[in-house]
């Protein structure tokens, strides 16, 4: 059994490998997966990294309860039971939110960030120009979501993250195809009815406050919005630097793991983190 935190209204679920005296690494996982999405980086990472991942509330090994919540708060009492004091960020989608809010509001917590088609916190879709794709795309998921269709959501899901919504499954490669079905059937929670609490100081407000070395990773198939996200945060945060992945969408770390972790290890080499 993994180690477990106990938080206010749930049990949090994660993995700690690597040397203990290395510098640390915190890996947060998308909304369409769990904490195995980081199964190569975990493992490659812990070589001469003490690595930490997590499911996040209401994911996988983390049960929690219908109350309201603290996103930030539950990263920072992983990073505790861990033992870490301080630790890089790297957050995919949500987790990448979490991992920026967490920088803004416990800055001496944090080493550096790398946000994976992430938006930031209190950003709106207003002047966002979806595609028809993504607009059917997005109808059909909450025509499944409220027939409680599990398997029509794993289906749209995985076309509009996974494989982004101007791409087909004849274009990728069939085992990551089966990959992202796997991570998110395992990321279903229909019976979690926490509630997380937004930052009082939406992190769309803050970006020039950053100030530890930042990484924005985006796909270009991603979806329209994370894209606009990746120019904010780009425009936004002090000397962010870029990493695109031209045949990757929403989830470039599982599409392409390999060339993902070389090109974060080279993030974390330039600046000794």
């Amino acid at each position: 059994m993994p180690p477990t935190v106990p938080v206010p209204g749930a049990t949090l679920g994660y993995d700690v490998a690597g040397p203990e005296s290395a510098p640390a690494i915190l890996l947060v996982h998308a909304g369409v997966a769990t904490r195995a999405m980081w199964d190569p980086q975990f493992a490659e990472l812990a070589d001469d990294h003490r690595v930490i991942r997590y499911d996040t509330r209401g994911y996988g090994d983390s049960p929690g309860e219908a109350v309201e919540y603290s996103e930030t708060d539950d990263l920072l009492r992983v990073l505790d039971a861990a033992g870490v004091e301080r630790a890089v960020l790297v957050g995919a989608s949500r987790g990448g939110r979490f991992a920026l809010d967490a920088t803004l509001a416990h800055p001496d917590r944090v080493a550096g960030l790398v946000m994976i088609g992430a938006n930031p916190s209190g950003m709106t879709d207003e002047g966002v120009a979806y595609t028809a794709n993504e607009r059917a795309l997005e109808t059909a998921m909450d025509e499944a979501e409220a027939a409680e269709d599990l398997d029509a959501l794993v289906r749209v899901e995985v076309q509009l993250w996974d494989l982004g919504p101007d791409r087909d499954t004849d274009e990728v490669d069939p085992a990551f195809v089966e990959r992202a079905i796997e991570l998110n059937v395992g990321a279903a929670h229909w019976d979690f009815a926490g509630t997380a609490v937004p930052p009082a100081h939406p992190a769309v407000d803050r970006l020039g406050e950053v100030s530890v070395p930042t990484l924005v990773v985006i796909g270009d198939h991603d979806v329209t919005d994370a894209k606009v996200a990746a120019g904010l945060l780009l425009a936004g945060i002090p000397g962010a630097e870029e990493l695109r992945f031209p045949d990757s969408a929403h989830l470039p770390s599982v599409e392409h793991p390999e060339r993902f972790t070389a090109a974060l290890r080279d993030f974390l080499a330039r600046h000794a983190l």
